[in-house]
């Protein structure tokens, strides 16, 4: 008998970076990862961005850097991969003649099919300043989501959030997807927000599930918010040198091993009685928590009362709506 088809997963929020987190070189080719790509137990599709830090906060000094950046993630990977690795292109409003011409040369001849992801006040800036706005209309008219940084774990403030809704608001015909919201310490926060926001009658908020495994996040966001407001965003990377972790590893151990022993993400759960060991966790982060496949996923998504249907929905359904991928031919 034939084997069956794969599921096919969409991840919102991957990256393909041209430098270390620390601004050192980084030297992989496109076999390094198709590698990954094959071995995922899934059809597995990425939409990816390069915003290193390092290359980001350049931008200010040297706002061409953005065009070298977008120019290099798209030659390297995307146009190699095409259909498989799905472009987003990087903008920021120190760079803004040169963010709009990318917004048309990347949307509007390469196919580019998300804007961001756009960090803000990690990089020096804010996300709902004028210039920024102008941009996610830009974005808005080419029928492009814009996805927004919201702290993981940091934040206590929700600034970071804040930020993120007054852009949707300001801007309710752009489509705004909050990244990495749903698995970590701000998690409920950022639920809670994001509905009070569509209570409102607003219609253009998307919200990424950054962390599978803790149920009771998967269950708030799926009961409160619905499939059609939720993406895959794992924030999968090139943390490294190759050869990379494999696709659905855990977010936390892919920077470097036993990363947590240094990290500052100790601390009492605003929310109940927990301590919390990581962002999301109170286990040995060593080794991730649950076999490292898309398939481990799908069934926290089941355990947390999702429906075979939404699950669906959650792992592509969704992505394919929002960024059109059956109208731009992306799902061959």
């Amino acid at each position: 008998m034939p084997d069956a088809p794969k599921r096919l997963w969409i991840d919102s929020h991957t990256h393909l970076f041209g430098h270390t987190l620390d601004g050192g070189p980084l030297s992989y080719t496109v076999e390094d990862v198709r590698k990954v790509l094959d071995g995922s137990d899934a059809d597995l599709r990425w939409i990816v961005s390069d915003n290193c830090t390092a290359d980001v906060l350049r931008f200010a000094t040297d706002p061409d850097s953005l065009r070298t950046m977008n120019r290099n993630l798209y030659e390297r990977f995307v146009k190699p991969l095409g259909g498989r690795v799905l472009g987003s292109v990087q903008i920021d409003p120190r760079a803004l003649k040169q963010s709009h011409e990318d917004l048309d040369l990347y949307i509007g001849e390469r196919n580019y099919v998300m804007v961001g992801e756009v960090e803000g006040i990690p990089h020096g800036f804010d996300m709902d300043c004028p210039e920024m706005l102008e941009l996610v209309r830009h974005a808005a008219r080419l029928h492009t989501p814009v996805q927004l940084h919201c702290s993981t774990n940091d934040s206590p403030t929700g600034e970071h959030m804040r930020q993120a809704l007054h852009v949707a608001r300001a801007v309710p015909e752009a489509r705004i997807i909050i990244a990495h919201a749903i698995g970590g310490r701000n998690t409920y926060q950022l639920i809670l927000a994001a509905e009070t926001h569509l209570a409102g009658g607003a219609d253009n908020l998307y919200l990424e599930i950054n962390g599978f495994n803790v149920r009771s996040f998967l269950r708030a966001a799926y009961e409160h918010l619905g499939p059609d407001r939720l993406l895959v965003g794992t924030d999968w990377g090139t943390y490294h040198a190759p050869p990379f972790d494999p696709y659905a590893t855990h977010i936390y151990l892919q920077s470097h091993p036993g990363w947590w022993k240094d990290a500052k993400v100790f601390g009492k759960s605003q929310w109940d009685s927990l301590i919390w060991l990581s962002a999301a966790t109170v286990i040995d982060l060593n080794e991730t928590p649950y076999p490292v496949a898309v398939s481990s996923f799908v069934g926290f998504l089941r355990e947390a009362g999702v429906t075979e249907a939404d699950v669906e929905k959650i792992g592509s359904g969704t992505a394919v709506r929002l960024f059109h991928l059956g109208e731009k031919g992306l799902l061959r």
